[in-house]
């Protein structure tokens, strides 16, 4: 497999369009690790739960590499089931090789073997790589010990989950993007009638759900307003 047909592998015209640095609301903590995504060591773990933003910004280091003219592949290995670990042959010779979720390939030995060759290839072909978890590297249920070794090598940088307030911007900036300017008391009322994690969020945001999701936020709007010239009228 060449550069050119790996940067042509399918799961890359699956990235989320939207799951780009532009459309990742930083704050303070992220600065270091997207200082690192962007420019920083050639290996990286990172680390974070579900809603932590971290598959976002993994596909976010493919999107600013295909902007650049450069070969990425984002990977999500919670799909690894679907996929032989001989699709991992050559892409050491991509610019960027992303692997989103490894946790979910412990005690897979034939695609733990295929990573660790990955690794040791990317070496020398200076492949950036870069791996996710939802767990520290030394907490893996790695049946391949050299895998287990190199993961607990990489530099690890750490996601927190965003808290309340934090959700509450995030979505004031997503809604932005779309020209939208929203108070926060709508938005307050809908997150308090949904799943509050920022996955389901960005879901309501990103499948189409967005129009009605929206439609309800003015609604209630609406009615905040009215409701306070009615108190102030009286």
């Amino acid at each position: 497999m060449n550069a050119k047909k790996a940067s042509q592998l399918p799961l890359n015209l699956n990235l989320d369009n939207e799951a780009k640095f532009e459309n990742f609301l930083e704050f303070d903590r992220h600065s270091e690790v997207i200082t690192e995504l962007k420019k920083g060591s050639p290996v990286i773990y990172l680390r974070g739960a579900a809603s932590s933003g971290r598959s976002h910004l993994l596909q976010a280091v493919c999107h600013e590499a295909i902007a650049k003219q450069k070969t990425s592949l984002f990977l999500p290995l919670s799909c690894a089931d679907k996929y032989s670990p001989e699709f991992l042959i050559g892409i050491e010779r991509l610019d960027v090789v992303c692997l989103d979720d490894i946790q979910a390939i412990g005690t897979n030995v034939e695609w733990e073997e295929a990573i660790f060759r990955l690794y040791n290839n990317a070496l020398d072909t200076k492949c950036k790589l870069i791996i996710s978890s939802d767990e520290a590297p030394h907490k893996l249920s790695m049946t391949l010990a050299d895998l287990q070794s190199r993961l607990c090598s990489f530099p690890v940088f750490m996601l927190d989950l965003p808290n309340e307030k934090e959700k509450l911007e995030i979505l004031k900036f997503r809604a932005q993007l779309r020209g939208l300017k929203i108070a926060d008391e709508p938005i307050k009322f809908i997150l308090s009638r949904v799943n509050r994690s920022l996955k389901e969020i960005m879901h309501l945001l990103s499948l189409g759900y967005s129009r009605g999701f929206f439609q309800a936020l003015f609604f209630y709007q609406r009615i905040l307003i009215y409701q306070i010239n009615v108190i102030v009228l009286f």
